[in-house]
């Protein structure tokens, strides 16, 4: 049980620090892109929309619409889509970094992986409740190179825990059986999580992403919500520069 458990607690964290941010920069990368590309265009045209809203009702009150006055309440209202711009921005940015980011080949992966679950065996603070402060500090360790898949930091981990002589005795039969209903809840608990992760974003894209059919549809869908947002851009800087009367330009950002 403390094996298939440790099994479990490497898979999870293979989904969370490897499969995870390799399949968010696959999608940040041909859908964020595109979409990043639509909220601009889309961001231009609420604001547009609700700029001419507010000139139209100052013109109605029969009064000069105040320009830098507009400009502000634009910003206060429109906050909420400039925060989601802006973090779609990161993501996109955060894609580009990590694709281009040396890649361990598939036998190093594999022996990264075949590391670490030995490693949680021996250090995971589920199996070793009674760790030393000095073994804690190196399952700090341990998580940090297999986050950052450091392969040659893993080695050194696991040769210096293979040179230990003062690693916590094993549990006692008595403890063991003491501990047993335990291991099975958590075990239950990580399969039952392990199902809920597969049903969230990204791992519910990995097929698609995979799939070219199914990308290059999903971009021309975001190109045609872009072309039509472009279209009422157009629209609406008509309707801006008649409001001006021929006269003042208004800034439409």
């Amino acid at each position: 049980m403390r094996t298939e458990l440790a099994k479990l607690i490497a898979d999870r964290d293979d989904l969370l620090n490897t499969v995870k941010p390799n399949l968010e920069a696959s999608y940040y990368a041909v859908i964020g892109k595109e979409q990043y590309r639509l909220l601009l265009v889309r961001n231009e045209v609420l604001r547009m929309r609700r700029k001419i809203e507010l000139i139209r009702a100052s013109l109605n009150r029969g009064e000069e619409p105040e320009l830098e006055l507009i400009e502000e309440r634009l910003d206060e209202e429109l906050q909420q889509w400039i925060e989601e711009l802006k973090e779609l921005g990161q993501k996109v940015k955060w894609a580009d970094y990590h694709n281009q980011l040396p890649a361990l080949s598939a036998e190093e992966a594999q022996e990264l992986k075949k590391l670490y679950r030995e490693l949680v065996r021996k250090l995971h603070p589920d199996f070793n409740k009674e760790l030393p402060e000095n073994f804690k500090y190196l399952w700090e360790r341990v998580l940090t190179a297999y986050q950052g898949g450091d392969l040659e930091e893993l080695q050194t981990l696991s040769l210096l825990l293979s040179e230990q002589e003062n690693l916590p005795e094993p549990s006692t039969m008595e403890q063991l059986a003491d501990d047993i209903e335990k291991l099975k809840e958590k075990i239950e608990k990580m399969l039952e999580n392990l199902a809920k992760m597969q049903e969230q974003f990204p791992f519910n894209f990995c097929d698609k992403l995979n799939d070219e059919r199914w990308v290059t549809a999903q971009q021309e869908a975001v190109e045609k919500q872009i072309k039509e947002m472009e279209r009422h851009r157009q629209t609406y800087a008509s309707v801006l520069a008649e409001l001006s009367g021929g006269g003042e330009t208004f800034n439409v950002h």
